[in-house]
């Protein structure tokens, strides 16, 4: 059976502070079976309280088989002066780090990002082997997502990544492959899906193709991403991983819309495992 998860980043937002400790007063009414743990660039100051309160969180037997990496990484790649890249490497060993910590076996990379996204992905790839190798070393899978792209398709630099690194494994997004309105083609590419999808994220996107306007990350049925393919081809593929919900469940008063957050999750975990 696929678990699904729920991302704390759709918990902890700009609305209530960003403030990790609010999610012990949260996790009893989320219908969950575990959480992604996402890395806020935001939070360097206050980076060990963090831990320590996503640590106690853990002994107290919540699952976080899932780490998102920090989002700040694949910027900085893409940026790419010495001095960037040696802080995307700092904030990547972090990000690791908390995940061996947290008792993840899983981590989520954005291999490109920001204004400079792809466009010079030739040096962001190249980076690749060497994360993959730390992550390795810390008993961690790393997954590249299909990240929305300003030059060229995520999946074009998902079947470049599969052809020159063998090893390299990949987290599907829905809504990241709908933004650029490639999702029936991504679940086309037959060999991403012999085993080399190791995390799905499953999310809804309602605007239109590059719409860097409107890249909210939608709950399921608020946008216009086909599901039932998607869903279809996981079942086929024989997958086995987790599943993560992201989308925003903050509201701008800091409460959380638990009943749509809990559709959602519901909607999926039916739809993965067919039920």
């Amino acid at each position: 059976m696929i678990k699904v998860l729920c991302s704390t980043g759709a918990l902890i937002t700009r609305y209530n502070g960003r403030d990790p400790r609010l999610l012990r007063g949260l996790v009893p009414h989320i219908e969950a079976d575990g959480f992604e743990f996402m890395v806020y660039p935001s939070w360097d100051e206050k980076l060990p309280e963090v831990r320590r309160t996503m640590l106690a969180l853990v002994r107290e037997g919540v699952s976080i088989p899932v780490v998102h990496a920090d989002k700040r990484i694949g910027e900085l790649l893409s940026l790419g002066s010495a001095e960037e890249f040696a802080e995307a490497d700092f904030r990547m060993r972090n990000s690791l780090d908390i995940a061996r910590e947290l008792g993840a076996g899983t981590v989520v990379l954005h291999l490109w990002g920001g204004a400079a996204s792809d466009h010079h992905i030739e040096r962001n790839i190249a980076k690749l082997p060497e994360y993959i190798g730390w992550a390795g070393e810390r008993g961690l899978l790393l997954t590249v997502e299909n990240v929305v792209c300003g030059k060229s398709t995520p999946l074009e630099h998902v079947r470049r990544i599969m052809r020159e690194y063998p090893e390299a494994l990949f987290t599907i997004d829905t809504k990241m492959a709908e933004f650029h309105r490639e999702l029936p083609a991504t679940l086309a590419e037959e060999a991403l899906w012999q085993g080399r999808v190791r995390h799905l994220h499953v999310n809804d996107y309602a605007g239109g193709v590059r719409d860097f306007k409107d890249l909210r990350v939608m709950h399921i049925g608020e946008g216009h991403v086909d599901f039932a393919p998607f869903f279809r081809r996981v079942r086929e593929s024989g997958y086995e991983g987790y599943a993560t919900v992201e989308s925003t469940s903050s509201l701008p008063d800091g409460s959380i819309a638990f009943e749509k957050l809990n559709r959602s999750l519901r909607l999926v975990r039916e739809g993965l495992n067919g039920e």
